[in-house]
C-alpha cells in the first residue's frame, strides 16, 4: 500500500515537472493581452421585423480582457435606435490579430417617430441579443481597428398588429436583423 502511494506521488511529481519543462520550451515570448479596451465606432443597425427603420450612428466600446481567449465587453450605440449590449467575447487574441465570436444581451430603444407601429411606440424599449463575429487588428502602439458583423434579435413581444391605414398586418415576436460596426480604439 505504501509503495503504491510513493510510486503514485513520484509519477505525479515527474509529470508536473516534465509538463512544466515542456511548456517552458514552447512558450512564445508575448508580454500578455492588455486588460482594457476603449474605442469609438460607427454602427449600422437594421433590427428587422415590424420596424423597417435602420440607421447609422456613432457608438462607444469598452472591453475587459480576462485573458487572451475571454473578454467582457459593452457597446453603447446612439442615434436612432439607441442600443446597449453587455456580454462575453470568446476567441483568440495574438499580438497582431483577434478573431472572436460574441453573444451579448442588451436593450434597444426606439426614439419617438422612428416606428409607426403603435405597440412599439407605446413601449419603445425592448430586450435584444447581439450575436456575431469580431475581427480586430492590433498595433504595437496600443491602438486597434475592429470590425463587428452579426445579427440582432429583438423581442417585440407576442401577437400581431394591423395598421389601420394600410391594413398591413405586422407579426410581433423575435425576428433577426443586421448589426455591424467599424471602430478604432486603444488598449492598455
Amino acid at each position: 500500500m505504501r509503495t503504491g502511494i510513493r510510486v503514485t506521488a513520484v509519477v505525479c511529481l515527474f509529470l508536473v515537472c516534465a509538463g512544466k519543462e515542456a511548456r517552458g520550451q514552447i512558450v512564445i515570448q508575448y508580454p500578455g493581452t492588455p486588460r482594457y479596451e476603449l474605442g469609438a465606432q460607427f454602427t449600422a443597425v437594421a433590427p428587422g421585423g415590424p420596424v423597417d427603420a435602420g440607421n447609422l450612428g456613432p457608438g462607444l466600446h469598452f472591453g475587459y480582457n480576462y485573458n487572451e481567449f475571454l473578454a467582457l465587453e459593452s457597446d453603447l450605440n446612439g442615434y436612432h435606435p439607441v442600443t446597449f449590449f453587455l456580454g462575453p467575447r470568446i476567441g483568440y487574441t495574438s499580438r497582431d490579430l483577434g478573431v472572436y465570436v460574441k453573444a451579448r444581451p442588451g436593450l434597444i430603444h426606439f426614439t419617438s417617430g422612428e416606428s409607426s407601429i403603435a405597440p412599439i411606440e407605446k413601449n419603445p424599449t425592448h430586450f435584444a441579443l447581439d450575436t456575431g463575429v469580431v475581427l480586430a487588428r492590433y498595433f504595437e502602439s496600443g491602438f486597434y481597428v475592429r470590425c463587428d458583423v452579426g445579427r440582432i434579435f429583438v423581442n417585440y413581444g407576442g401577437g400581431s398588429y394591423t395598421d389601420p391605414v394600410t391594413r398591413q398586418t405586422y407579426h410581433l415576436g423575435t425576428p433577426g436583423g443586421f448589426l455591424g460596426s467599424i471602430g478604432i480604439g486603444a488598449r492598455w
